[in-house]
């Protein structure tokens, strides 16, 4: 798992005391924390029969300072005029269980579940907002200030890395983190309504990222937002219809929560959308990932991404909107079109989102638009006329831009051609010095300086041409290299994209994308194509892309116009023949002098060699050994130091009688090991390490001892057999035998038979 900036105890604590001094030095922080204490102390000194008014809950519900109201203008009169909801409310949200955490928790959990049946029962959407406003007042040392669903995630993912849990979990964990690392907050609701703030300050510095294509920005404490428009050119031209629209949306997020292998999704969307053949899934996929920002890779695994999750848990459109109306081309224009102008003729509003693309000549991209609008509840017919629905309203308040309009492309002789524009050589390009590198990457893992010295002069001595490939033995930290590197490039958090390359992949479209069969007026996007196309926007910074398992694929063909386009000055990257620009996609980017590509490469049954074409493009950079002694989990594991003792011991000395033979292997390999001998619960009994260390060399050691007979090999064996023996390990230690016995037979011997 990555480390994250927040997640030592140090780090927290001092970008927590950085918040709070900000907050504090803020007017506008200082008066909304002042507000928020003001809100705790209102809603602790009033009596039960004040709680049970339509008054206070009016107040509690719609007036609260925890948050921006954002999406929280969801009007909940009808709930709040029932006598009986403001009884249970004013009790559920009143019962504190003084100290006892436990006890309180599962009554909070209880309380939202019955919050969410009683909004579903009584209202079109859950205000999600608004409830958790309500909880952050009722239980201020359980709920932050982070009242967005999507915000609270990505802040437990910067204090805890991984995957983030639900939003009522994730604040519980990070209220709890905080206190272990600054100790309890006082009863005052001054204090209070600090702690409760401070989160919000992390996510403001460590979440939002001024690199990152953001949809929203922050204007004030607490998250009042502002929607950022893309410009016309940067747009998608239009969306991908998905029999169903939502219904079948919501039910590929719901197989896709816990993580699917892309083969997965492919089967279940087929239990969805009988009638679609295997291209036309693999389209949807598209619409999940690119068009709609729901879906991403992760390593093998195609997982929800926070809006994916969010809108799953709530089942409301309204998680998309920001990203529609900043993204996609005329969608914006026909909200606005119909909030001031009022209802539409179908025709008319058609014309009026082809207006915004001189390239539209039919109806299919903008009634495609129009079908979404309506499955997400958006617009909807009205004797014969599109109107806004009161959703839709709420939509189209957000744009605060005039929509944009595409210029028409002139036709082919009536101007000069363009040359692709230059982009400043790599001596322009902000790097941080190498020491500061080096020092960076050595904090993470023990990498030689030399190495890194190298490999940083091996990517940046071509002007144009920074490619360095990764190679050598499994589990060697080739990746947690690249990756250490990027971030000490980029300390700001951004411009590190890591691509986990697939099987299969024999064309450039996997990592550059390519015009949508289903739909020949959009281009399928990928991630890799807006890191690019990004890249290209910010010449004066570095962007670094990681390819783990680069030939797990054969490099040449998916990377072809890459590595054509870098050779020389001026060189440009090909994407499609659609016209300059189509969808939103330019018909070529110039090759990104600041691009600097890492590929990882593991030589095995599984993998492809690499062609003489790429290396000589690439700076190669070989691991085959590691210090078993410099592994830093030795310092942080919390075995007993007889466990730890005979553990070490035993690695080195495998290490040393397997690595002649080149079966050696890498830090994974011990930290998987001594994560076994964690998780056996070994005591200071020595059978039972022993038993357990057996197991676990068995397991992760012997698998790869494999090979014909030669002098190394059979010497490999014995050394193997005798340092098994003399440490006790009697069922490792016959397996080996038992390939020594194959090698003398047959003259060759592997482990698995």
């Amino acid at each position: 798992m990555t480390e994250t900036k927040l997640q030592s105890a140090q780090a927290l604590r001092e970008a927590c005391e950085n918040a709070e001094k900000r907050l504090k030095a803020e007017p506008g922080g200082s008066q909304w924390v002042a507000d928020i204490a003001k809100f705790i102390d209102w809603f602790q000194n009033a009596s039960d029969e004040e709680r049970t008014s339509e008054e206070f809950q009016r107040k509690l519900w719609d007036e609260n300072p925890v948050s921006a109201i954002g999406q929280g203008s969801i009007d909940i009169s009808t709930v709040i005029d029932d006598p009986e909801f403001r009884r249970w409310s004013a009790h559920a949200l009143s019962v504190t269980f003084e100290q006892d955490a436990i006890s309180r928790r599962k009554h909070i959990e209880v309380a939202v579940k019955r919050l969410r049946s009683e909004f579903q029962s009584r209202l079109p959407r859950i205000p999600q907002l608004k409830m958790f406003r309500a909880l952050a007042i009722a239980f201020p040392h359980d709920f932050s200030t982070v009242a967005d669903g999507r915000r609270v995630k990505a802040i437990y993912r910067e204090i805890f890395g991984g995957r983030a849990k639900r939003p009522v979990p994730c604040h519980f964990a990070i209220m709890d983190r905080l206190t272990e690392v600054l100790g309890a907050p006082s009863g005052n609701s001054s204090d209070l309504a600090v702690r409760m703030a401070i989160p919000w300050g992390l996510y403001e510095q460590f979440v939002l990222s001024p690199d990152e294509e953001a949809t929203e920005e922050i204007v004030s404490p607490g998250g009042d937002t502002r929607l950022i428009p893309m410009p016309a050119a940067r747009r998608r031209r239009g969306l991908t219809v998905i029999a169903n629209g939502l219904q079948t949306i919501l039910g590929a997020l719901d197989f896709i929560e816990d993580g699917v292998g892309k083969d997965e999704l492919i089967a279940h969307l087929r239990t969805l959308l009988p009638n679609y053949k295997d291209s036309s899934l693999n389209v949807t996929i598209g619409v999940l990932t690119s068009e709609l920002g729901l879906v991403k890779r992760d390593n093998d695994l195609l997982v929800l991404t926070d809006r994916g999750q969010a809108l799953l848990e709530t089942q409301d459109p309204s998680e998309l909107a920001d990203w529609l109306l900043t993204r996609v081309l005329g969608l914006d224009m026909a909200l606005v079109t119909l909030r001031d102008e009022g209802p539409q003729a179908k025709s008319a509003l058609l014309a009026t989102i082809k207006r915004c693309n001189p390239g539209l000549t039919t109806n299919f991209a903008p009634s495609a638009m129009l079908s979404w609008l309506k499955s997400f509840g958006v617009v909807e017919d009205s004797e014969g006329l599109l109107v806004l629905t009161d959703v839709g309203q709420q939509w189209a308040e957000r744009i605060h831009w005039n929509p944009p309009v595409l210029e028409k492309e002139p036709a082919l002789g009536d101007s000069p051609i363009e040359p692709v524009p230059d982009v400043p050589s790599s001596a322009s390009i902000k790097l941080p010095e190498i020491e500061g590198i080096i020092s960076a990457i050595q904090s993470k893992g023990h990498f030689d300086a030399h190495i890194l010295s190298d490999l940083h002069a091996g990517l940046w001595s071509d002007d144009q041409r920074h490619f360095a490939v990764l190679t050598g033995l499994s589990g060697t930290g080739k990746t947690l290299l690249a990756r250490e590197y990027g971030a000490a490039l980029r300390p700001d958090g951004g411009g590190v994209y890591h691509l986990s390359v697939q099987p299969g992949w024999y064309d450039a479209g996997a990592v550059l994308g390519y015009v949508n069969p289903l739909r020949p007026d959009a281009y399928v996007r990928t991630g890799f194509l807006e890191f690019l196309m990004k890249a290209v926007d910010r010449p004066e910074l570095p962007f670094i892309a990681i390819l783990d398992e680069m030939n797990l694929s054969h490099p040449e063909q998916y990377l072809a116009p890459i590595l054509s386009s870098m050779e020389s000055a001026g060189g440009t990257i090909d994407l499609h023949q659609e016209g300059d620009d189509f969808d939103g996609v330019p018909r070529k980017l110039a090759y990104p002098r600041n691009l600097v590509l890492m590929g990882t490469v593991n030589m095995d049954e599984t993998t492809h060699g690499l062609s003489d074409k790429l290396l000589d493009r690439a700076f190669t950079v070989e691991f085959w050994d590691v210090d078993v002694d410099a592994f830093p989990g030795w310092r942080k594991t919390d075995l007993n130091s007889m466990t730890l003792d005979r553990t070490h011991t035993v690695l080195k000395e495998l290490y040393a009688a397997l690595r002649p033979a080149r079966l050696h292997f890498g830090w994974r390999t011990i930290s998987d090991v001594l994560g076994f001998m964690r998780a056996s619960r070994t005591t200071d009994d020595e059978t039972a390490v022993v038993s357990s260390l057996d197991s676990v060399i068995y397991a992760k050691v012997l698998p790869k001892m494999r090979g014909d007979d030669s002098q190394r090999f059979r010497a490999a064996i014995d050394e193997t057999k005798d340092v098994l023996a003399r440490h006790g390990l009697h069922r490792s230690s016959e397996r080996v035998e038992e390939l020594r016995e194959d090698l003398f037979a047959t003259g060759t011997a592997r482990f698995w038979r």
